[in-house]
Protein backbone atom coordinates (compact mmCIF):
# COMPACT_ATOMS: atom_id res chain seq x y z
CA UNK A 1 0.00 0.00 0.00
CA UNK A 2 0.97 3.87 -0.73
CA UNK A 3 1.62 4.90 2.62
CA UNK A 4 1.42 8.33 3.80
CA UNK A 5 2.91 9.16 7.59
CA UNK A 6 0.97 12.53 8.86
CA UNK A 7 3.90 13.59 10.93
CA UNK A 8 7.69 12.84 11.68
CA UNK A 9 7.71 12.91 15.12
CA UNK A 10 7.78 10.64 17.73
CA UNK A 11 5.54 8.12 16.66
CA UNK A 12 5.19 8.50 13.61
CA UNK A 13 8.65 8.53 12.35
CA UNK A 14 9.74 6.06 14.61
CA UNK A 15 7.39 3.26 12.89
CA UNK A 16 7.13 5.32 9.56
CA UNK A 17 11.50 4.58 9.74
CA UNK A 18 10.60 0.77 10.56
CA UNK A 19 7.95 0.85 7.80
CA UNK A 20 11.15 2.34 5.07
CA UNK A 21 13.28 -0.16 6.25
CA UNK A 22 10.95 -2.72 5.89
CA UNK A 23 11.09 -1.70 2.11
CA UNK A 24 7.46 -0.62 2.45
CA UNK A 25 6.31 2.46 0.65
CA UNK A 26 5.85 5.13 2.88
CA UNK A 27 5.84 9.25 2.50
CA UNK A 28 5.70 11.76 5.43
CA UNK A 29 3.71 14.56 5.17
CA UNK A 30 5.29 17.40 7.06
CA UNK A 31 5.72 20.92 6.97
CA UNK A 32 8.52 22.48 4.58
CA UNK A 33 11.06 23.33 7.58
CA UNK A 34 10.82 19.62 8.63
CA UNK A 35 11.19 18.65 5.19
CA UNK A 36 14.36 20.37 4.96
CA UNK A 37 16.07 18.82 8.09
CA UNK A 38 14.80 15.45 6.42
CA UNK A 39 16.19 15.85 3.24
CA UNK A 40 19.48 17.07 4.70
CA UNK A 41 19.93 14.85 7.80
CA UNK A 42 17.54 11.46 7.32
CA UNK A 43 15.39 10.63 10.07
CA UNK A 44 17.95 9.52 12.75
CA UNK A 45 16.14 7.28 15.90
CA UNK A 46 18.35 6.51 18.69
CA UNK A 47 17.45 3.28 20.75
CA UNK A 48 20.24 3.57 23.44
CA UNK A 49 23.86 2.98 22.02
CA UNK A 50 22.53 2.22 18.67
CA UNK A 51 21.64 4.94 16.08
CA UNK A 52 19.87 4.64 12.79
CA UNK A 53 19.92 7.01 10.19
CA UNK A 54 16.71 6.37 7.26
CA UNK A 55 16.23 8.65 4.13
CA UNK A 56 12.69 9.77 4.42
CA UNK A 57 10.98 10.63 1.21
CA UNK A 58 8.19 13.66 2.62
CA UNK A 59 5.66 15.65 0.70
CA UNK A 60 3.55 19.03 1.58
CA UNK A 61 0.00 19.42 2.30
CA UNK A 62 -0.29 21.57 -0.77
CA UNK A 63 1.16 18.63 -3.31
CA UNK A 64 -0.72 16.12 -2.03
CA UNK A 65 -3.25 15.53 -4.54
CA UNK A 66 -0.61 14.67 -7.25
CA UNK A 67 -0.64 10.89 -5.75
CA UNK A 68 -3.16 8.33 -4.53
CA UNK A 69 -2.87 7.03 -1.33
CA UNK A 70 -4.10 3.60 -0.24
CA UNK A 71 -3.12 4.22 3.39
CA UNK A 72 -2.77 7.25 5.93
CA UNK A 73 -1.54 6.98 9.23
CA UNK A 74 -2.23 9.82 11.37
CA UNK A 75 0.27 10.48 14.13
CA UNK A 76 0.23 14.07 15.04
CA UNK A 77 -1.00 14.94 18.54
CA UNK A 78 -4.98 16.19 19.53
CA UNK A 79 -4.13 19.80 19.27
CA UNK A 80 -2.75 19.54 16.00
CA UNK A 81 -5.54 17.18 14.61
CA UNK A 82 -7.92 19.94 12.77
CA UNK A 83 -4.95 21.01 10.97
CA UNK A 84 -3.75 17.41 10.06
CA UNK A 85 -7.81 16.48 8.76
CA UNK A 86 -7.59 20.10 6.51
CA UNK A 87 -4.25 18.83 5.08
CA UNK A 88 -5.07 15.31 4.37
CA UNK A 89 -8.60 15.99 2.44
CA UNK A 90 -7.13 15.63 -0.96
CA UNK A 91 -5.53 12.42 -0.09
CA UNK A 92 -8.49 10.86 1.25
CA UNK A 93 -10.07 9.60 -2.08
CA UNK A 94 -11.32 6.87 -3.45
CA UNK A 95 -10.57 3.18 -1.29
CA UNK A 96 -7.82 5.31 0.80
CA UNK A 97 -7.76 4.13 4.66
CA UNK A 98 -7.58 6.59 7.50
CA UNK A 99 -5.56 4.96 10.52
CA UNK A 100 -5.01 7.22 13.56
CA UNK A 101 -2.73 6.27 16.14
CA UNK A 102 -4.25 9.16 18.61
CA UNK A 103 -4.19 9.10 22.07
CA UNK A 104 -8.14 8.72 23.95
CA UNK A 105 -11.50 8.15 21.89
CA UNK A 106 -12.04 12.32 20.68
CA UNK A 107 -10.49 12.11 17.39
CA UNK A 108 -12.28 9.34 15.96
CA UNK A 109 -15.33 11.51 15.74
CA UNK A 110 -13.65 14.06 14.17
CA UNK A 111 -11.99 12.07 11.80
CA UNK A 112 -15.08 10.58 11.02
CA UNK A 113 -16.80 13.64 10.23
CA UNK A 114 -14.25 14.29 7.93
CA UNK A 115 -14.00 10.93 6.39
CA UNK A 116 -16.77 8.93 7.22
CA UNK A 117 -16.39 4.84 6.64
CA UNK A 118 -12.42 5.46 5.78
CA UNK A 119 -11.66 5.68 9.41
CA UNK A 120 -10.01 2.40 11.16
CA UNK A 121 -9.27 2.39 14.83
CA UNK A 122 -5.97 2.16 16.06
CA UNK A 123 -3.28 1.96 19.28
CA UNK A 124 0.16 2.76 18.84
CA UNK A 125 2.74 2.24 22.02
CA UNK A 126 6.21 3.19 21.74
CA UNK A 127 7.98 5.18 24.48
CA UNK A 128 10.11 7.32 22.07
CA UNK A 129 10.66 11.56 22.48
CA UNK A 130 11.32 13.89 19.69
CA UNK A 131 14.45 16.07 20.31
CA UNK A 132 14.96 19.94 18.82
CA UNK A 133 17.06 18.90 16.39
CA UNK A 134 14.09 16.39 15.22
CA UNK A 135 15.91 13.20 15.75
CA UNK A 136 13.98 10.57 17.79
CA UNK A 137 15.33 8.94 20.92
CA UNK A 138 13.85 5.90 22.17
CA UNK A 139 13.15 5.23 26.23
CA UNK A 140 11.63 1.96 26.22
CA UNK A 141 11.46 -1.13 24.74
CA UNK A 142 7.58 -1.39 23.82
CA UNK A 143 7.02 -0.96 19.98
CA UNK A 144 3.82 -2.24 19.26
CA UNK A 145 1.00 -1.11 17.16
CA UNK A 146 -3.18 -2.59 16.93
CA UNK A 147 -5.92 -1.95 14.30
CA UNK A 148 -9.03 -2.69 13.39
CA UNK A 149 -12.42 -2.14 12.32
CA UNK A 150 -14.35 0.41 14.47
CA UNK A 151 -17.27 -2.19 14.15
CA UNK A 152 -15.67 -5.32 14.88
CA UNK A 153 -14.41 -8.29 12.71
CA UNK A 154 -12.42 -8.28 10.25
CA UNK A 155 -12.73 -7.03 6.28
CA UNK A 156 -10.36 -7.42 3.14
CA UNK A 157 -9.20 -4.14 3.85
CA UNK A 158 -7.80 -4.49 7.40
CA UNK A 159 -6.53 -7.34 6.14
CA UNK A 160 -4.17 -5.36 3.47
CA UNK A 161 -3.14 -3.06 6.18
CA UNK A 162 -2.11 -5.77 8.00
CA UNK A 163 0.05 -7.40 5.33
CA UNK A 164 1.30 -3.78 4.77
CA UNK A 165 2.30 -3.03 8.71
CA UNK A 166 3.55 -6.52 9.70
CA UNK A 167 6.72 -8.09 9.69
CA UNK A 168 8.17 -4.41 9.82
CA UNK A 169 10.36 -4.54 13.54
CA UNK A 170 7.71 -4.07 15.53
CA UNK A 171 4.35 -6.21 16.89
CA UNK A 172 1.36 -5.77 15.22
CA UNK A 173 -2.09 -7.21 16.18
CA UNK A 174 -4.96 -7.02 13.60
CA UNK A 175 -7.33 -6.51 16.42
CA UNK A 176 -11.60 -8.09 15.58
CA UNK A 177 -12.59 -5.30 19.08
CA UNK A 178 -9.97 -2.27 18.83
CA UNK A 179 -12.30 -0.19 19.98
CA UNK A 180 -11.99 -2.19 23.09
CA UNK A 181 -8.18 -1.87 23.08
CA UNK A 182 -8.15 1.65 22.76
CA UNK A 183 -10.54 1.77 25.90
CA UNK A 184 -7.45 -0.66 27.27
CA UNK A 185 -5.12 1.83 26.20
CA UNK A 186 -6.61 4.87 27.69
CA UNK A 187 -7.37 3.31 31.46
CA UNK A 188 -3.86 2.87 31.56
CA UNK A 189 -2.44 6.81 29.89
CA UNK A 190 -4.93 8.48 31.45
CA UNK A 191 -3.99 6.80 35.08
CA UNK A 192 -0.38 7.08 34.46
CA UNK A 193 -0.68 10.61 33.58
CA UNK A 194 -3.00 11.86 35.86
CA UNK A 195 -1.15 10.21 38.76
CA UNK A 196 2.29 11.85 37.31
CA UNK A 197 1.43 15.29 36.35
CA UNK A 198 -0.51 15.46 39.81
CA UNK A 199 1.93 14.77 41.97
CA UNK A 200 4.65 15.74 39.45
CA UNK A 201 6.95 13.12 40.07
CA UNK A 202 8.09 9.66 38.99
CA UNK A 203 5.97 6.56 40.16
CA UNK A 204 9.07 5.40 41.99
CA UNK A 205 9.13 8.26 43.85
CA UNK A 206 5.10 8.52 44.01
CA UNK A 207 4.72 4.38 45.75
CA UNK A 208 7.95 5.68 48.01
CA UNK A 209 5.64 8.01 49.91
CA UNK A 210 3.24 6.37 52.33
CA UNK A 211 -0.10 6.59 50.78
CA UNK A 212 1.21 7.03 46.70
CA UNK A 213 0.41 3.34 45.84
CA UNK A 214 -3.24 4.10 46.92
CA UNK A 215 -3.63 7.45 45.28
CA UNK A 216 -2.32 5.36 41.85
CA UNK A 217 -5.05 2.91 43.01
CA UNK A 218 -7.77 4.99 43.24
CA UNK A 219 -6.61 6.94 40.03
CA UNK A 220 -6.57 3.30 38.11
CA UNK A 221 -10.25 2.60 39.50
CA UNK A 222 -11.60 5.59 38.28
CA UNK A 223 -10.35 5.51 34.94
CA UNK A 224 -11.97 1.93 34.97
CA UNK A 225 -15.32 2.72 36.16
CA UNK A 226 -15.64 5.77 33.41
CA UNK A 227 -14.71 2.98 30.72
CA UNK A 228 -17.34 0.48 32.52
CA UNK A 229 -19.82 3.02 32.81
CA UNK A 230 -19.21 3.72 28.91
CA UNK A 231 -20.15 -0.45 28.07
CA UNK A 232 -16.78 -1.03 27.91
CA UNK A 233 -15.63 -4.53 29.06
CA UNK A 234 -12.80 -3.34 31.17
CA UNK A 235 -10.46 -7.06 31.02
CA UNK A 236 -8.73 -7.56 34.52
CA UNK A 237 -5.24 -8.45 33.33
CA UNK A 238 -5.10 -4.49 31.86
CA UNK A 239 -5.96 -3.41 35.09
CA UNK A 240 -3.95 -5.83 36.72
CA UNK A 241 -0.85 -4.32 34.47
CA UNK A 242 -1.78 -0.72 35.00
CA UNK A 243 -1.66 -1.64 38.99
CA UNK A 244 1.89 -3.79 38.64
CA UNK A 245 3.60 -0.67 36.93
CA UNK A 246 2.11 2.25 38.58
CA UNK A 247 3.48 1.03 42.02
CA UNK A 248 6.40 -0.05 40.67
CA UNK A 249 9.17 0.58 43.58
CA UNK A 250 12.09 2.75 42.44
CA UNK A 251 10.43 2.66 38.62
CA UNK A 252 12.10 6.08 36.61
CA UNK A 253 8.22 5.65 34.77
CA UNK A 254 6.48 9.03 33.84
CA UNK A 255 3.72 9.80 31.45
CA UNK A 256 4.82 11.66 28.38
CA UNK A 257 2.39 14.21 29.00
CA UNK A 258 4.01 14.75 32.33
CA UNK A 259 7.60 14.78 30.41
CA UNK A 260 6.20 17.82 27.95
CA UNK A 261 4.82 19.47 31.39
CA UNK A 262 8.53 19.18 32.31
CA UNK A 263 10.08 20.80 29.82
CA UNK A 264 7.10 23.59 29.75
CA UNK A 265 6.00 22.25 25.67
CA UNK A 266 1.75 22.15 24.93
CA UNK A 267 -0.04 19.38 26.50
CA UNK A 268 -2.81 17.16 25.06
CA UNK A 269 -4.26 16.81 28.30
CA UNK A 270 -8.05 17.71 26.68
CA UNK A 271 -8.04 14.30 25.07
CA UNK A 272 -6.62 11.77 27.79
CA UNK A 273 -7.97 13.30 30.97
CA UNK A 274 -10.35 16.15 29.97
CA UNK A 275 -12.07 14.04 28.01
CA UNK A 276 -12.61 11.15 30.41
CA UNK A 277 -13.56 13.62 33.38
CA UNK A 278 -16.36 14.89 30.45
CA UNK A 279 -17.99 11.47 30.01
CA UNK A 280 -18.01 11.01 33.94
CA UNK A 281 -19.61 14.31 34.07
CA UNK A 282 -22.09 13.01 31.64
CA UNK A 283 -22.49 9.55 32.91
CA UNK A 284 -22.47 10.75 36.72
CA UNK A 285 -19.63 8.67 37.64
CA UNK A 286 -17.19 10.58 40.57
CA UNK A 287 -13.68 11.13 39.46
CA UNK A 288 -12.24 13.23 41.92
CA UNK A 289 -8.63 12.59 41.38
CA UNK A 290 -9.08 13.11 37.52
CA UNK A 291 -10.52 16.06 38.00
CA UNK A 292 -8.19 17.24 40.14
CA UNK A 293 -5.82 16.31 37.54
CA UNK A 294 -7.86 17.83 34.48
CA UNK A 295 -8.01 21.28 36.82
CA UNK A 296 -4.29 21.04 37.70
CA UNK A 297 -3.31 20.84 33.50
CA UNK A 298 -5.61 23.62 32.78
CA UNK A 299 -3.99 26.07 34.92
CA UNK A 300 -0.93 24.31 33.41
CA UNK A 301 -1.65 25.71 29.83
CA UNK A 302 -3.30 28.96 30.58
CA UNK A 303 -0.04 29.61 32.26
CA UNK A 304 2.21 29.16 29.37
Amino acid sequence: MRTLVVGAGAVGGFFGALLLDAGRDVTFLVRPARAEVLAADGLVVRDGETTTVTRAPTVTADRLADTSWDLVLVTVKEQALDAAIADIAPAVTGDTVVLPLLNGMRHLDRLRDAFGEAVLGGVAVVASQLRPDGSIDLLGPDRFMRYGELAGGRSARIETVDATLSGAGFDTVCSADIVTDMWDKWIFLASAAALTTLLQATVGDITATDHGPSVAHAMIDECASVAAASGVTVRPQIIDGARARLIAEGSPFTASLYRDMVAGRDVESDSVITDLVRRADRLAVSVPLLTAASVNLSLYRSRR
